[in-house]
């Protein structure tokens, strides 16, 4: 039993999957993964990163005007291993990114570039788990609440950038936490993981920086090789955005971008506005229609365990617990403040997608997961939070990331339950 509990986590991860692979969709259906899917095929059957001649130009409005030509505003580096994919799908079995395809490349990039990346990080967040001591089903009980009960499972399922990003970040945490005195190629994997986050997806930033203060608080001697490992992706990115816009910055930066006729967003930086009414705002962000705890009531548990650990100087992962918490911090502010549409049309507040592993990491250092019996009153309040987080993300499943799905606490009062398919007589003021 002992042996087999080493494998739980990469069962987990192949459970995981084979959901991903059975539920992904066959096409693109939101602005986000049209624009990506446009770059890609544009990229593989042009030799272009422009989108104009792309069958899927007129169907997104997440592009920005550059030189005369039209780009996807996506981040480049994610778009360039799916255009590898896609190369190989394309050539090998004739596979296209056509609405009308017979053989549909847009399911199979999504499964390896966002659903294979997901399992990949329960994988990972189990090992994460044992090697913290926590007993086998305990570290199960929290890698399947990450995996079902939270905004994870909805992005597994499309193509974007959150899942593949939430994996890396978590990847550099784990290499940090996992990381022998001296083994100088755990810090570059770290590195060169926090990096890769933000090259997919450039607001991890906030998070990647605190994991690089994480690293020079515990190795300031080593440092260099965090730095060395995160050089690559950055230079990687770099090089793409220069070869897109002839400057390092990213398209979406370039608030200049969306100043063209018919544009649906402002020329600013992301296309994004600032709240009418900050606390408004911050409300419906945390707390509303689109509230990142009533979405994932769960993180309510990780969120009381990394406050505990980073007020502990003596538990063992307390500095982890004193950056991670400051990251999301950092985010929350800079969400609350310097955005004003939610993410758009879309489960949830995905913008916090990528930072919920990390926060979680903390989930078996809150009651009841912290206690090593079951006889502990934390589980009654657990358990139902537990099946509402489950339910809220098989909801954002089945109805699909980029449509707006109810929070389980509204789903009454819009007089409905999308996931089960039939609605109530009865409407709530």
């Amino acid at each position: 039993m002992t042996r087999l509990a080493n494998y739980f986590g990469a069962i987990l991860a192949v459970i995981f999957f084979c959901v991903c692979l059975a539920l992904t969709q066959n096409q693109p259906i939101s602005w986000n993964d049209i624009a990506r899917t446009a770059a890609i095929e544009s990229l593989v059957e042009r030799g272009t990163w422009a989108i104009d001649d792309s069958m899927w130009f007129d169907a997104t409005q997440d592009k920005v005007l550059l030189n005369g030509k039209f780009y996807s505003d996506k981040m480049p580096v994610l778009t360039l291993i799916g255009a590898s994919v896609y190369s190989g799908l394309h050539v090998a079995f004739g596979a296209t990114l056509a609405s009308n395809c017979s053989v549909c490349a847009y399911h199979w990039l999504t499964v390896l570039l966002d659903g294979l990346p997901a399992a990949l990080l329960l994988w990972l967040f189990f090992d994460f788990a044992r090697r913290q001591k926590h007993g086998v089903a305990i570290a199960v009980i929290g890698t399947v609440a990450l995996g079902i009960g939270t905004m994870l499972f909805p992005y597994a399922l499309v193509l974007n950038h959150h899942a593949p990003a939430a994996a890396s970040l978590f990847a550099s945490f784990y290499f940090l936490t996992t990381r022998p005195p001296d083994n100088r190629r755990a810090l570059i994997a770290a590195g060169f993981f926090a990096a890769l986050a933000v090259s997919f997806d450039v607001l991890t930033g906030i998070l990647a920086v605190t994991l690089g203060a994480l690293a020079l608080w515990r190795w300031r001697r080593d440092i260099f090789w965090f730095a060395l490992g995160g050089a690559v992706p950055i230079v990687v990115t770099f090089l793409l955005d220069y070869q897109i816009a002839g400057t390092i910055l990213p398209a979406y930066m370039i608030t200049g971008g969306y100043d063209y006729p018919g544009s649906a967003f402002p020329a600013t930086l992301g296309g994004n506005g600032t709240p009418d009414d900050y606390v408004v705002y911050a409300f419906r962000m945390f707390l509303g229609a689109q509230g990142l705890f009533v979405f994932n009531p769960l993180l309510l548990f990780a969120l009381v365990g990394v406050v505990g650990a980073a007020l502990n100087r003596r538990h063992p992962l307390w500095r982890e617990a004193v950056c991670v918490t400051v990251g999301f911090l950092c985010l929350c502010l800079y969400l609350a403040t310097q955005t004003g549409n939610l993410g758009g049309e879309a489960y949830g507040e995905r913008w916090f997608v990528a930072a919920l592993p990390l926060i979680f990491a903390f989930i078996f250092y809150a009651p009841p997961l912290n206690t090593a019996t079951w006889k502990n009153w934390a589980w009654l309040v657990f358990v139902p939070a537990f099946a509402l987080s489950a339910f809220s993300s098989l909801q954002g499943a089945a109805s699909g990331a980029w449509h707006f799905v109810p929070p389980p606490f509204q789903l009454l009062r819009y007089n409905q339950f999308p996931f089960l398919g039939f609605k109530w007589n009865m409407r709530l003021p």
